[in-house]
């Protein structure tokens, strides 16, 4: 009965935790801006900061851009997104997290530097 429980418990903790990027999406951006650079070029700006440290990025191709992010030890845990949309001069730079339990300052910078 006791294992039950815990396995119970454990399957509960598991799914509150998880978090999809179209999950994060829909939140307030941490960081927003707007540059004139080409989409891909920020995109591969900010993975080849991110690759020095996360493990993985990983990067989608969507309709209007790119989106980068980084998988906490769960596959459906998403930690960190960058949305990089639209065509320049107007391509919009969106940075969402889960988590406050690790430091992302580095990532919020690296985010910024690629404006």
């Amino acid at each position: 009965m006791k294992s039950k429980f815990v396995f119970a418990s454990l399957a509960l903790i598991s799914i509150v935790g998880c978090s999809t990027p179209y999950d994060l999406k829909k939140t307030k951006p941490r960081i927003s801006y707007t540059t004139s650079r080409q989409p891909e070029e920020v995109m591969k700006c900010i993975k080849s900061k991110w690759k020095e440290h996360l493990h993985p990025v990983i990067e989608e191709k969507t309709d209007n851009g790119w989106l980068l992010r980084h998988n906490d030890v769960l596959p459906a845990a998403t930690v960190v997104v960058a949305t990089i949309e639209g065509t320049s001069p107007n391509v919009e730079v969106n940075y969402y997290h889960r988590t406050n339990r690790i430091k992302l300052h580095r990532v919020e910078e690296e985010v910024e530097s690629c404006k």
